[in-house]
């Protein structure tokens, strides 16, 4: 009973010196990169921009008929563009709310592709906060919540087909262009730390960062980065759940800016087949921290 309450004393103690901590993206002397698909753990104000696209090769989409046969697979190509603005303020010594805005598209670029696939448009925003809740010299503990929303619409001349096929163009549901909305919330803890001043590590999505300033190369970063999320840009008709395995390469130059490049697969779980895919994106990512 005692080791306990002596643990929740040292957390107490720890957690009453956070105020004399200034907020930053910083320890052990390491600086801490971002990542477009890892949140970061620190509750400091920036904000930044990502820009990108990408392709998903050979996606095949089944064909069935009024019997609930496939007698074919359409298979094509997926172009995917993105881009996306965070902006997040910090409030004290501890905890910081954000807002995000995003667009992206999804096309077929060759002609079952097109066919199969169509056009499909999103817009994303969301909300959260990260909350500090112990940090040290070299590591840091955070929570996290978000909130978000994405509403996507598509032109899917495929499935248009189906449905003439099955109830005829008197139905006034047969829509060639429709709509669908997306909510999600996420809560967590984000773990950051820096055994030394070349080498930065987080957890709740995990990233490894390598700064070769602090080895005396250049200033140039290079960061591996995972997670796992529900996939937006495709909408309910395409995955579940994606993986994501990102590089990047920073410019560790500033302080206060970081200029990358961050590239992503991604392996996505569609939903009722077995038959998954990848995808690669590539966003050039802007932060600045004021």
């Amino acid at each position: 009973m005692r080791k306990p309450l002596i643990a929740l004393a040292l957390l107490s103690l720890s957690a009453a010196h956070l105020p004399a901590q200034e907020p930053g993206r910083v320890l052990n002397g390491h600086k801490f990169m971002p990542s477009r698909i890892v949140q970061a753990p620190f509750a400091i104000s920036h904000f930044g921009t990502s820009t990108g696209g990408g392709l998903a090769f050979d996606l095949k989409t089944p064909f069935v008929d009024l019997s609930g046969d496939t007698v074919g697979t359409l298979t094509g190509d997926v172009a995917f563009m993105a881009l996306g603005f965070q902006y997040q303020q910090r409030f004290g010594q501890w905890f910081a709310a954000r807002i995000g805005f995003g667009g992206g598209a999804r096309l077929g670029i060759d002609e079952q592709s097109v066919l199969a696939q169509g056009v499909t448009g999103s817009f994303v925003w969301s909300v959260g906060a990260t909350a500090r809740i112990l940090q040290s010299d070299k590591v840091i503990l955070s929570g996290t919540l978000d909130f978000g929303r994405t509403d996507l619409v598509g032109l899917d001349p495929f499935g248009f087909a189906q449905k003439v096929i099955e109830d005829s163009l008197e139905v006034g549901e047969n829509n060639l262009v429709g709509t669908a909305e997306a909510i999600n919330a996420v809560a967590g803890v984000r773990v950051g730390w820096a055994p030394a001043p070349w080498i930065g590590l987080t957890g709740g999505g995990a990233t490894v960062g390598i700064d070769l300033k602090n080895l005396g190369v250049i200033p140039i970063g290079l960061q591996l980065s995972a997670q796992t999320d529900a996939f937006s840009q495709g909408g309910a008709d395409l995955v579940a759940r994606s993986w994501s395995y990102g590089l990047g390469v920073f410019y560790t130059g500033w302080d206060d800016f970081s200029v990358g490049l961050e590239t992503t697969m991604s392996l996505l779980d569609r939903r009722d087949t077995d038959d998954d895919f990848e995808a690669f994106i590539a966003t050039f990512n802007l932060r600045y921290w004021p």
